[in-house]
């Protein structure tokens, strides 16, 4: 299968690091493979690492780089990101963060998506993680569902959603949706953009291709505090996402699972407090 038809000088890709090298990443490894010979793309890397890394030198990639030591997180990425691709002109995001694994036909797989449904703006693959399909799922009560796979073809965000990596969205749409929402950091930032996208573009496409997430930055029983700042940071997500959506939401439908299952990975107690504190606001 041929990626030659893929729109390359139309398209921004992203991919936010954090603590991790460019060319460690799954996502810049993977999406490289699929680049033809000859061919050259634009890619923006956005970088909340402490220190900022060096960059590759690169045949098959443009690159503009950005380092915010702030780690804004990633709604702020895909924010600058659309800047970069206003600037250049460019038709299409492709959105993507440092763990994801890209085939090497996912190129011709969007261009497939992009001539069938020429009237939409939105395409995800499908994407599994160690468990099984982490995107598409859906939403209950504010809480992200694991859902058996679904058909490839054209669906509704009101009934499904996607995460952000591995999402080809045009710029128009980026920009109707107002872009991402900076209160989101990381947590129910991608829960968050589907949902303004509603407005303007309420259905896209899943592509018939198949990304692996890898979840390079999960943390093990000893990092007891980093999770505990990860988990506060999450609980503060979920509230402002009850504040502000017009859905419905339990926080402790949300919460309690996973204070619970961090509690009993690290056997400290500030999980319960914190998980609590939270949900009785």
């Amino acid at each position: 299968m041929t990626n030659n038809r893929f729109p390359f000088d139309e398209t921004l890709v992203v991919i936010v690091l954090y603590k991790q090298l460019l060319t460690q990443s799954e996502s810049f490894k993977s999406l490289s493979k699929g680049i033809p010979k000859s061919v050259k793309i634009s890619l923006f890397v956005f970088d909340n690492s402490p220190k900022p890394g060096p960059l590759p030198h690169s045949d098959a990639w443009d690159i503009t780089y950005k380092h915010d030591s702030a780690n804004a997180g990633v709604s702020r990425a895909y924010n600058e990101a659309h800047k970069v691709a206003n600037r250049l002109n460019k038709k299409w995001l492709l959105l993507a963060d440092q763990d994801t694994e890209f085939p090497d036909t996912i190129f011709s797989h969007y261009q497939n998506g992009i001539e069938k449904f020429p009237g939409l703006n939105v395409f995800a693959p499908f994407v599994y993680d160690q468990k099984n399909l982490l995107s598409p799922f859906k939403l209950f009560l504010g809480k992200g569902i694991r859902i058996k796979k679904p058909s490839n073809g054209i669906h509704s965000f009101r009934k499904l959603k996607v995460i952000n990596s591995g999402m080809l969205i045009s710029v128009t749409a980026f920009a109707r949706a107002n872009g991402y929402d900076e209160h989101f950091p990381l947590d129910y930032s991608d829960i968050a953009f589907c949902d303004r996208l509603i407005a303007h573009d309420s259905d896209f496409v899943v592509i018939d291709s198949t990304c692996r997430h890898n979840f390079s930055g999960m943390m093990k029983k000893s990092e007891s505090e980093t999770l505990l700042l990860r988990f506060t940071s999450f609980c503060k997500a979920v509230l402002m996402y009850k504040e502000t959506s017009v859905n419905r939401v339990s926080v402790i439908w949300i919460i309690f699972p996973r204070m619970l299952k961090l509690f009993l990975k690290t056997g400290n107690t500030q999980f319960i407090k914190t998980g609590f504190t939270h949900s009785f606001k």
